[in-house]
């Protein structure tokens, strides 16, 4: 009993990336640090550093056009448009995520 308890221990506690195949070429999933918590907290996070919505997105289901909208990606810049953000949240979510905060911000159309 305690080998097998060992054993789905070990099986649990292991990382599992899937890599894909597609017409772009081999792609996997990778874990990318986030900072999430309650929706309040995040939007106070952003209005601390003066970020202000850009835009915003759908990502739909199976990365199609047509699919089922699963989450939205806000973007946001600071006032001075030198650090932006990118938000998700998922619908009926408690909480959001900021994916990234970024600093030293150029635009190639400046």
């Amino acid at each position: 009993m305690k080998k097998l308890i060992t054993i789905l221990g070990i099986l649990f506690a292991t990382v599992v990336y899937a890599d894909h195949e597609n017409d772009f070429g081999q792609y996997y999933f990778q874990q990318v640090p986030s900072l999430c918590g309650s929706q309040n907290t995040i939007n106070n996070y952003l209005i601390h550093y003066k970020f202000k919505p850009f835009n915003l997105s759908l990502g739909r289901e199976g990365m199609d056009a047509e699919g089922n909208p699963v989450y939205m990606i806000t973007y946001y810049v600071n006032e001075d448009k030198t650090e932006s953000a990118a938000v998700i949240d998922v619908p009926d979510g408690r909480e959001s995520c900021i994916l990234f905060h970024t600093f030293d911000l150029t635009s190639p159309n400046q």
